[in-house]
This record gives C-alpha cells, sequence and structure tokens, in this order.
C-alpha cells in the first residue's frame, strides 16, 4: 500500500491523536513493516525519543528481531491472523525485558489487510513465575490513501464516451479499451448502485439535473471498489442535454477506513465495557468522573456512586498510594515531601503499571495489575489520569504456589545431590540450578555456557558427552549417560546426566534441559558391592526384574563354565531353567533383606551337565533401581545325603505320629469331658442361686422344670462321652443326621437358662435363608452350646448381652453367624492363638481355653472351617462355613 503522506494524516488528527496518547504501547505498520503511527508510550517504552520513526522499517529500527518473529509477522498479514505472545526483547545495552505481544492484522477494505497493528506491554516483572498476562483488547485501525480521480464524458449526439487515463485505471481495462455508456453503467453492483445511476443519469438527460453519488463497484478484473461519481449535463439551445460530463473518484480506502474507524470505535466501546478489565478515570481534581462496568463488577461499587462523587482513595491502600506518589516524584526530578501527581504534573507523558491492592465495597482485597496513564487535552496538558485494571488474584495465589514448589524442588535437589540446567541453542547460553553450581565448586555469578560443562567433564569422558550431545541434535532424544567430572578445587564427582530435547513448531532443536547428579557415593558403593561379590563363598547372579543377567562372579564362571561375556544380558534362566516363575512370584520392596530360598532347582552348566541347587534370592539397590542377587551352591552330595536320612525320618515319625495320636485322643478327650460337664454343672449353680435368693412360688416351680432339663442333659452329656471313649475313632454315617438349627438352640437355651436369667441375656436368631442341616448332631449341640455360652460369659458390663445367630447360603455352602456384642478380642495380639487349646484372652474365672478349641476341632473334624472378627469392647462375630 502507499504510505499516508504528511498531507493525508492531517485529514485524521484524531486518530493520530488516539493511538499518540493509547496508554500503552502500540504502533500501526503497513504491508512492509513501515511505521505508520506510534504510541508516546511506545517511543518512551523502547527508548526512541527524537528518533523519526514514520515511513521507517520496523526492522531497520530494532535490528536485532530475529527470523522467527519476522516469520510470524509475514504469517499475520498472509493469513490475517492475530497472535497473542510472550516474547524476549533484548535491547542495545544488553538488557532483557519480557513482552506481552498482540500482534493482529488492520484491514484496508473488507478481507484485504493493510498491515499490522503491534501492541506491547511489559511483563518482566511477572515472567520470572511464569505468568501469562492478558493485556487490552486490539487497538483501532485507520487509513486513508492519496484520492484517485478521474474524468469521463458522454456525447449524447453520438453516443461516444470518453474516460481518462486514471478513469480506465480505476475501472481497470486497458488503454485500447472503448467505452459505451451501456457498458459503463454495468460495471456497477447490479441491485442498489447500477440502478440509482441509471435513473440518475436519465434524469441528467431528460431534466437536466446534476448528480453526485457514492456507488458500488467491480472492475473489470471483478476487483470490488467504492466510487465517487459526479455529473453535470450541457444543456444546449433548445433546452435539451447534448453530453454529461463529470469526475470519477476511487474512494474504497475512504470508505474502507471509515468502517474501520467506526469498527475502531466499537471495539473502544467494547473494550471500555468489558466485564473483565476495570476502567476508571479521574478529572484533574482527582474525582472519578467515568468508572466502567468491569469496575462496578471488581470493586463492587456502582457507577452512580463514584462518578462525580468519589476519589480513587476511596478503594486504594495509603501505603501504595504514598510509594506511587513517592515514585513519580523520583522518577520526574520533583521532590516527594507533599507531591501530588495532579498539582506537580502538568504536562509529564505519566504511565506506569505496577501491582495494586484493591479494597471491595464490602472489605475484601484483591490483587490487581494496573496501568495508570495521564490523560491530556488537545494542548498537550495533564487533565486528569486513567487506570486499566485486571485481576490477578489467582495469578499472585499461583505465584506463591510455584515460588512454594520452586522451595521444595530446591530443597529435593540438595537431598538427591541433583541439579537441573538449561541450554539455549539459539544464542549458547545456559542456565544452572544452584545444586548444579555446587556440584561443580563454582561461584554462582559465572554465567555458564555449555563449554564451561564440556572443561570440566574428564578428558577421556569428554568423547562421550560429544557423541550424546551430536545424537540428541539429530534424533530429537537424550540418551543418559555417566562421566567423571572434575570440579574447579580439582575433585573427581561422577555425574549422571539425564536430558531432554526441546523443538519448535519446525521440529528443529531450541533447546536441551535436564538434571546432573552426583553419583560419586553410589559409584564408590558399586565398587565396594563388586568386591564383595568376588568374595562370596557361593556363585553370585545378579539380575534384573525381568530375569535378565547383570552381573556375575568368578564362582559363577567355575560352577556353570562360561565366562561373562557368554551370559552377560542373557536370560537367567540359561542357567537355571523355570527359576522366573519363582521370581516373579516373590514378594520384595527396598526393605526386604531376603526373598526366600529355593531349593528344588537344578542348574545346567555349559556342556548340558545338570546339577542340583540351592538359591537364596534377595534384592539389592542398584543405580538403575532395584535388582535380585542369587547365591547359587552346587548340593548334589547333598541332595544324595538328605535322600538316605529322610528314609529313616520316615519311618520313626510314622511311628511316633501313632503314639502322639493316641495320647492327643486322651488328652483331648479329658478337656472335652471337663469342658462339657462344666456348663450344665455352671448352670444348676446358677439356677439353684435364683431359687434360694427368691420367694415367688410360680418362680420356684419354673426352676424346678428347668432343674429337671439341665440334670436331663447332664445326664445325656456323661452318657454320651462315655460313648465316645469307647469308640474314639471318626464319626460314621450313622452319627450323621437332619438337624433343625430352631431344635439345637433352644435346647442350648434350656440348658443355659440360669445364666440367661441372670445376665438377662437376648438372644435373636434368623434361620430364615437355611433352616436345617446333615450333620454330627453332638458336634453341633457342642458347637451351640460353647459359642452361645461364650458370649455370655464374655459379656460386656456397660451393657446385657445380645447375640444374634444367622443362616446364610453362600456359594451353595451353608454357614452360620454367631454374633454378640461383648468384651470383644485383640485380634492383633491374640489372633494367632484364639482357637488354641487352653488359650484364654481375658480374666475371667471360668475361662478354661477348651470351648473355641473343642469348637474348631469338631468344625474341622466335618471338613468345615471357623474364623472370627472382633472388635475391643464392641463384640466378636464367629461365622462357620460347613461345607
Amino acid at each position: 500500500m502507499e504510505r499516508i503522506s504528511k498531507k493525508s494524516k492531517s485529514k485524521i488528527p484524531y486518530h493520530e491523536i488516539f493511538i499518540e496518547q493509547a496508554p500503552t504501547a502500540i504502533a500501526m505498520l503497513d504491508m512492509d513493516m513501515c511505521y505508520l503511527a506510534t504510541s508516546n508510550c511506545w517511543i518512551k517504552d523502547y527508548g526512541l525519543q527524537g528518533i523519526e520513526l514514520i515511513g521507517r522499517s520496523h526492522y531497520e529500527i530494532f535490528p536485532e528481531i530475529n527470523e522467527d518473529s519476522k516469520q510470524l509477522h509475514k504469517e499475520c498479514i498472509d493469513k490475517a491472523i492475530d497472535v497473542f505472545d510472550e516474547i524476549p526483547f533484548k535491547f542495545k545495552d544488553g538488557t532483557v525485558q519480557w513482552l506481552s505481544c498482540n500482534i493482529h492484522p488492520w484491514y484496508i477494505s473488507k478481507g484485504k489487510v493493510g498491515g499490522l497493528f503491534i501492541h506491547t506491554v511489559d511483563i518482566t516483572p511477572n515472567k520470572e513465575d511464569e505468568l501469562k498476562k492478558v493485556r487490552t483488547e486490539d487497538i483501532f485501525s485507520k487509513t486513508k490513501q492519496i484520492a484517485k480521480i478521474g474524468t469521463w464524458e458522454v456525447n449524447l449526439a453520438t453516443n461516444k464516451v470518453f474516460w481518462s487515463k486514471m478513469t480506465r485505471k480505476i475501472h481497470e481495462v486497458e488503454e485500447s479499451y472503448k467505452p459505451n455508456l451501456e457498458d459503463g453503467i454495468n460495471f456497477y453492483e447490479e441491485k442498489h448502485s447500477r440502478q440509482k445511476l441509471q435513473s440518475c443519469v436519465q434524469d441528467a438527460i431528460e431534466k437536466g439535473t446534476s448528480f453526485d453519488l457514492e456507488l458500488e463497484f467491480f472492475t473489470a478484473k471483478q476487483n470490488h471498489r467504492w466510487v465517487r461519481v459526479i455529473g453535470k449535463p450541457e444543456m444546449s439551445d433548445d433546452g435539451y442535454s447534448s453530453r454529461i460530463f463529470g469526475i470519477m473518484q476511487d474512494i474504497s480506502d475512504a470508505k474502507s477506513s471509515k468502517f474501520e474507524l467506526d469498527q475502531a470505535h466499537a471495539q473502544l466501546r467494547a473494550i471500555y465495557n468489558s466485564e473483565s478489565t476495570a476502567i476508571f478515570s479521574t478529572d484533574s481534581t482527582g474525582t472519578i468522573n467515568h468508572f466502567n462496568k468491569g469496575a462496578e463488577i471488581l470493586l463492587g461499587y456502582s457507577a452512580s456512586e463514584m462518578e462525580g462523587k468519589q476519589n480513587p482513595m476511596g478503594f486504594l491502600l495509603i501505603d501504595e498510594v504514598n510509594k506511587f506518589r513517592r515514585d513519580l516524584a523520583l522518577l520526574y526530578g520533583k521532590n516527594p515531601e507533599n507531591f501530588s501527581h495532579y498539582k506537580n504534573l502538568t504536562n509529564e507523558d505519566v504511565n506506569d503499571t505496577r501491582e495494586w491492592t484493591y479494597v471491595r465495597k464490602d472489605g475484601s482485597t484483591l490483587s490487581v495489575m494496573g496501568t495508570v496513564s495521564a490523560v491530556k487535552n488537545k494542548l498537550g496538558n495533564n487533565i486528569g489520569y486513567i487506570a486499566v485494571s485486571t485481576d490477578i488474584s489467582e495469578i499472585k495465589q499461583y505465584q506463591n504456589e510455584l515460588l512454594a514448589k520452586n522451595q521444595l524442588l530446591t530443597f529435593a535437589e540438595q537431598m538427591t545431590m541433583m541439579g537441573h540446567w538449561q541450554w539455549s541453542l539459539s544464542d549458547n547460553t545456559c542456565k544452572w540450578s544452584k545444586s548444579l553450581y555446587t556440584i561443580a565448586e563454582m561461584d554462582e555469578d559465572i554465567d555458564p555456557l555449555f563449554s564451561t560443562f564440556f572443561n570440566m567433564v574428564h578428558p577421556e569422558d569428554q568423547p562421550l558427552i560429544s557423541e550424546r550431545v551430536s545424537d540428541a541434535l539429530r534424533d530429537k532424544e537424550f540418551d543418559s549417560c555417566t562421566v567423571r567430572l572434575i570440579t574447579t578445587t580439582g575433585k573427581v564427582r561422577s555425574v549422571h546426566i539425564a536430558g531432554v530435547v526441546i523443538t519448535n513448531t519446525k521440529g528443529e532443536p531450541v533447546e536441551l534441559i535436564g538434571t546432573t547428579q552426583d553419583v560419586t557415593d553410589i559409584k564408590m558403593a558399586e565398587k565396594k558391592f563388586r568386591g564383595l561379590l568376588e568374595s562370596a563363598p557361593d556363585a553370585m547372579v545378579i539380575i534384573n526384574e525381568e530375569g535378565t543377567i547383570q552381573l556375575i562372579n568368578k564362582q559363577t564362571e567355575t560352577l556353570f563354565k562360561y565366562t561373562p561375556d557368554e551370559v552377560i544380558k542373557e536370560s537367567v534362566e540359561t542357567l537355571i531353567p523355570n527359576i522366573l516363575p519363582s521370581i516373579k512370584a516373590a514378594k520384595f520392596s527396598n526393605h526386604t533383606r531376603q526373598i526366600g530360598i529355593i531349593d528344588k532347582l537344578f542348574a545346567v552348566r555349559k556342556n548340558g551337565q545338570k546339577i542340583a541347587v540351592q538359591i537364596s534370592m534377595a534384592p539389592v539397590q542398584w543405580e538403575e533401581g532395584l535388582i535380585i542377587s542369587l547365591a547359587i551352591r552346587d548340593i548334589t552330595k547333598q541332595r544324595s545325603a538328605e535322600r538316605k536320612i529322610l528314609k529313616a525320618k520316615e519311618n520313626l515319625e510314622t511311628l511316633a505320629h501313632k503314639l502322639t495320636n493316641q495320647n492327643r485322643q486322651l488328652a483331648d478327650f479329658t478337656h472335652i469331658t471337663s469342658h462339657n460337664l462344666r456348663s450344665p454343672v455352671s448352670n444348676l449353680n446358677s439356677l439353684l442361686d435364683i431359687y434360694r435368693t427368691t420367694d415367688d412360688e410360680l418362680l420356684r416351680a419354673s426352676l424346678f422344670e428347668k432343674f429337671e432339663t439341665v440334670i436331663n442333659h447332664l445326664t445325656l452329656t456323661l452318657n454320651t462321652l462315655v460313648e465316645a471313649l469307647k469308640t474314639k475313632n471318626p464319626h460314621s454315617e450313622e452319627d450323621i443326621k437332619e438337624i433343625q438349627f430352631e431344635k439345637v438352640l433352644s435346647k442350648t437355651k434350656d440348658v443355659l437358662a440360669g445364666e440367661i436369667l441372670k445376665t438377662g441375656a437376648i438372644i435373636k436368631a434368623d434361620f430364615s435363608k437355611c433352616s436345617k442341616i446333615e450333620y454330627h448332631k453332638i458336634y453341633l449341640d457342642s458347637i451351640f452350646l460353647n459359642l452361645v455360652s461364650n458370649a455370655i460369659k464374655y459379656k460386656s458390663k456397660n451393657r446385657k448381652p445380645v447375640i444374634e445367630i444367622e443362616s446364610i447360603i453362600q456359594d451353595g455352602k451353608i454357614m452360620l453367624e454367631f454374633k454378640d456384642n461383648g468384651l470383644g478380642i485383640d485380634l492383633e495380639q491374640h489372633g494367632h492363638k484364639l482357637f488354641g487349646l487352653n488359650k484364654v484372652f481375658h480374666r475371667h474365672p471360668d475361662a478354661k481355653g477348651v470351648g473355641l478349641f473343642l469348637t474348631k476341632s469338631q468344625i474341622e473334624a466335618m471338613d468345615g472351617t471357623i474364623y472370627a472378627t472382633s472388635k475391643v469392647n464392641v463384640g466378636t462375630t464367629f461365622t462357620i462355613n460347613f461345607n
């Protein structure tokens, strides 16, 4: 496009004033990236005072702009895209400033880009904490091209049409083109512009009226234009028009500029009315004169409460205001004492961005990033200030979290002797963490380069580093390695280096980042470990969790006749077939000293000979993680001797088992007899105590009936035990009968009637899921009696005993649950001996430790199981699985 001349610029002073007075750094550039206009903030922020910018190339002013940025500008123009990015900008003095950069195209006409707007905001204070600030919206565009005017004429007598050179150029036709009136009119938009022009030409011919129209127009190359057509008829002596002549002006640029200006005003209104950005301004006395919707939402005040009535001191902290005034006074060389930026800064270009703390109407506070700029009149005098603020509370919270995480990272690096680094390939600069400086024993004031680190690497290991870097740049992956590092004090340290390659959108490497860990102590431990490995008396094989051999000792070479090169990185099953299932099934961790011993495997020598071996497995902490050591011992001769000993032992054990079984049966019978007689006798005593202490004759009569029931049960128990003593053989089919659970419980209640009355015990039963079972009757009576009497015996002193009995069918199996609310049992302390003989868990005078043992023995004799769940002072539940 043609650059705007000084003359054309004078026609758009309001646009220039708008851009020049914008509170942030803004530049407007053409298609060639040459300046059309800039804000005062742009000149101030980039130190361009006294330099003529208009018409000069952006790249000439800033030669340090890299090719990536230039390519980005080109894409914005070619593809008409907006870009929001954060970029580092390096000034000539070497200082680096981080900018939030908003780049978007402006348009000459619909769909046609005329250049770029670049809007930048200094975000350097926040960039260190990875903050990204969205600054103000797109600022507005304006442009106007130099007028293009051509002449035309229609001779009505000869019907000839004349177009000047500029008119032909506007129509985009060749010099040889011969126009006529009809063809000329057909260039105009059909629905509106053509009809309007035809009507005006007809009126000019018939009525002699002139016309001045703005019409839509399509050139011979189908390019859309807006043109201004002015026509005037020339009247003959007879009162008729003899010709019509006039001018044609291409006003496309002006139309486009007007459209874009209207759009810019709409954008300005949208920004001012934005609910996400708070904007307020003050007059020369400090009174608020504008308070937008975003400010209302942010602070909780309405515009009517603030405009013309309040000043910003109502929601600002006095300490921050005083600091703001003091900073401005020092910046502009004023005396800080009694300084007022309203009175003492009359025409300075004030533009200050900083963090503020706002106090809402409800008294709560929030952090904002605010830009305060002076508002000037036409004479350049300050007539007030405007503040644009954005809520950064969440960012501040993220900043604090990030700071905490950085502190944790630093602590973690110190604990692990690890540091991290970054290497930028574009400018060959590096950044090291504090821990990495410590590892290298280097002063933190030194800015490191890649060569700084490379020169510290041991000369013998430098080729390895060169190879790793070359491979990383080629393959985009960095393979970790361990090298020796010579510190600045001459110490040799072993360090492990791991890294990642960062690429740009084109897939080109732009940065390497990674960690360096001091593994000197680990390497020393590894050498000691290898020494211990060689001194072990057994063959030692070190494998990883997949079973791959990592290391062997000399004894392994002797036992298997393999060299290390033949077995390293091979599966351990090359030496010991079928060992992997045992290794994978083992449970181990960093705290496990030994996994176990496997002695039912055989090993295979290189010549194919099989040998019996005993293998001890244990975890070992290695540089690469947890691995497993196998101690292998040849037990071929030992296995032969063991077989002979085992044969003799089996014969002795058979005889001993028979004798032991007989002794155990006699001892069990003694305990069973004592226990099964104790409950009836105890109940007789309880009934007798009640009988002695009551005067109720009806109760005494009832007690006599219960005496009879208990005595009958005692007699039956004695007879049963006598019969059991006679036979003492495994139960037969005749002992198995169909038994109703309810009848067994009723009998148990009768036997324990005295204890139930004495304690007020409540027994609840639910046999709806299964009411009967085929079982050994004596066993089932004993199971009910033992579990119910135990629940009463070990009741809580704080509540009546409640016993709940329920039958269950699970997976086709019959189960019973006995649940009580008694003292409970500490299973962590006593669980392993819960069903043991003579094991007691409470200080009860009648506790003998026989009941649960007897119950478990009877259930297991019928191929069932019993287990308990319990909580101290809550109660116990016994679950019986009969099948």
